[in-house]
C-alpha cells in the first residue's frame, strides 16, 4: 500500500489534495462494489474477479465468476453473488471472514441467487435478503444464512391493474422484526393488441413482524419522480435516510431524505446534488457520507448541515464502504459517462473521515432560506409544512397540470421556525398539481416548485 502524490495521474487525475491513500492493487481496471471488515480485510469486486486482502498490503484474485456486491454481517459471516457470461452462478457464504466460500443451496441442491442482504446490528443468525429470480421476493434466515425461507408477499399496489413490484434492497437496522424495503411499483396499463404501458412509481414497504405482513408507504416518498436507490437506518428503525434521484425533465438530480418517526414523515436534508451513487452512515445517524459523480458530501450532525468537496475532475465515484465514522473506502472509474467494468479505476482509502481533503477545502452546502414539504398524494386538504431559517414573507400558489392557477394563499408574514399552510382540495378534480413557493427575506428571495397528486 502506498501514498501517491498529486503528480501521479494514471489512476486518479487532479486530486484536490495530496494525501489520498490509493490502494495499490495489481490492476487498475473495473472496480465496482467494495466491502471491508476492517482496515486490513478488504474485498473489491472487479472485471477480472474479486480482489481481496487480509493484511491491507498483499492482494489476491478470486476468478470464480464475476463477483457482485460482497457483503459482511460481522467479521466472519459474509455473502457474495457470482455470475458468469450473463448467467448467475449464485450466492456464496463465508463463515471465516471471506477466506473460504461455499454455495447456498435450496432443498433441491440448486444454488440460490440472493442479494440485498441485511442483518440487524449485533445479529449473525437472523437476516433478510432478496430472492433475485423470483420477482424480487424477500427471504429470511434464522440460522446465519445457511437456509432461507420466503416471507409473505407484498400487498397489491394497484387493485385494478396488473403490476410488477421490483424491490431494491432491505434494511433491518436493529430489531429483527422491523425493516424497510424500497421498491419500484410498476403498473401495467393495457393499450390494446396485447401491448402495455408500464408506469413506474416508487415507494417502500415496511414490516414490524418479521415479514409476516407489509405496509406500503402511501405518503412520504410515494411518487413517480423520486427513485429511492439507497436506504440506511444505522441505529434504530425510527431514524433513517433514503437517497436516490429525482427526475427534472430529462435530467436527474440527487436527493437525500430523513425520517425520525419510522417513515411516517420524511424531510429533505440534501437536494439538487449530482446523481447519487452511494450513501453510508457507518456508526450512527449523525455522521454520514454521500457520493455523487465526482463530489463527496459529509454531515456530522444528522443531516442538518453538509459539507462538500470535489475530489476528482474527470472521474466518477461508484461505491463507498466505511468501517467506522473515520475509516472508509470508495471505488471509482476514470470515465464520467459510462462507468464500464473494464474502465481504468481506483480504490481510495481515508482514515480521518476527511477523504484526504484539508478541512478548509470542505465547502458548506448552503441551506435554503425556507424548506417546504407537501404530501405526494392528497384528497381533501393539501397541507404544506415549512421551516424558515429567518423571518420573511411567503406565498403559495397552486397550479393544475396545464399551468392554470387554481388557488393562491396570498402573501403571509412568517417568523423563523416551523409552520404550515393548507390548500382546500376537496372540490379539485383528480390529477397532478404543482405548488409554487415564493419566499422573500432580508437575505434574498427563493422560489421552489413542489408536485402533488389529487386522489379520490
Amino acid at each position: 500500500m502506498r501514498v501517491f502524490k498529486i503528480f501521479v495521474l494514471l489512476l486518479v487525475p487532479l486530486l484536490l489534495q495530496t494525501n489520498w491513500e490509493i490502494l495499490d492493487l495489481p490492476t487498475d481496471r473495473g472496480f465496482t462494489e467494495i466491502c471491508a471488515i476492517d482496515e486490513q480485510t478488504i474485498f473489491v469486486a472487479g472485471h477480472d474477479g474479486m480482489w481481496y486482502t487480509f493484511d491491507g498490503i498483499t492482494w489476491s484474485l478470486d476468478t470464480m465468476g464475476w463477483p457482485s456486491a460482497p457483503w459482511f454481517a460481522d467479521d466472519t459471516l459474509g455473502f457474495l453473488y457470482r455470475f458468469e457470461d450473463g448467467d448467475g452462478l449464485g450466492t456464496f457464504r463465508s463463515t471465516d471472514g471471506g477466506r473460504t466460500w461455499t454455495p447456498i443451496t435450496d432443498q433441491n441442491g440448486d444454488t440460490l441467487r440472493l442479494g440485498g442482504f441485511s442483518f440487524p446490528k449485533g445479529q449473525n443468525m437472523i437476516g433478510y435478503a432478496l430472492l433475485l429470480l423470483d420477482g424480487g421476493r424477500v427471504v429470511k434466515t434464522e440460522n446465519g444464512g445457511l437456509n432461507w425461507e420466503v416471507v409473505s408477499p407484498f400487498p397489491d399496489v394497484y387493485s385494478e391493474a396488473e403490476e410488477i413490484i421490483d424491490p431494491r434492497g432491505t434494511s433491518f437496522p436493529s430489531e429483527p422484526d422491523t425493516g424497510y424495503v424500497p421498491a419500484d411499483c410498476i403498473e401495467k396499463v393495457p393499450i390494446g393488441g396485447g401491448e402495455y404501458d408500464y408506469i413506474e412509481r416508487y415507494s417502500y414497504f415496511k414490516t414490524t413482524d418479521g415479514g409476516q405482513t407489509w405496509v406500503l408507504n402511501e405518503e412520504g416518498l410515494w411518487n413517480d419522480d423520486f427513485n429511492p436507490s439507497y436506504i440506511d437506518f444505522p441505529q434504530n428503525p425510527n431514524i433513517g435516510y433514503m437517497a436516490g434521484t429525482l427526475a427534472r425533465g430529462s435530467d436527474f438530480v440527487g436527493y437525500v431524505y430523513k425520517t425520525t418517526d419510522g417513515g411516517a414523515t420524511w424531510d429533505t436534508v440534501l437536494k439538487d446534488r449530482p446523481y447519487i451513487v452511494s450513501m453510508c452512515f457507518p456508526e450512527s445517524d449523525q455522521v454520514g457520507y454521500v457520493f455523487g459523480d465526482s463530489v463527496a458530501h459529509k454531515t456530522t450532525d444528522g443531516g442538518k448541515t453538509w459539507k462538500e468537496a470535489v475530489i476528482t475532475h474527470d472521474s466518477t465515484f461508484y461505491k463507498c464502504h466505511f468501517v467506522n465514522d473515520s475509516v472508509g473506502f470508495v471505488t471509482g472509474h476514470k470515465n464520467m459517462t459510462l462507468c464500464m467494468p473494464y474502465d481504468p479505476g481506483f480504490v481510495l482509502k481515508t482514515t480521518d473521515g476527511l477523504l484526504g481533503i484539508a478541512e478548509d477545502d470542505w465547502v458548506d452546502v448552503q441551506p435554503e432560506l425556507v424548506e417546504i414539504t407537501a404530501p405526494a398524494l392528497f384528497s381533501r386538504e393539501l397541507a404544506c409544512r415549512y421551516q424558515a431559517r429567518e423571518s420573511g414573507r411567503i406565498r403559495l400558489t397552486l397550479f393544475d397540470a396545464a399551468g392554470r392557477e387554481v388557488q393562491s394563499l396570498g402573501w403571509c408574514e412568517v417568523g423563523c421556525g416551523e409552520g404550515s399552510l393548507s390548500f382546500n382540495g376537496a372540490l379539485l378534480p383528480t390529477g397532478v398539481y404543482f405548488i409554487r413557493v415564493e419566499f422573500v427575506s432580508a437575505r434574498g428571495n427563493e422560489n421552489q416548485t413542489l408536485r402533488a397528486v389529487k386522489v379520490r
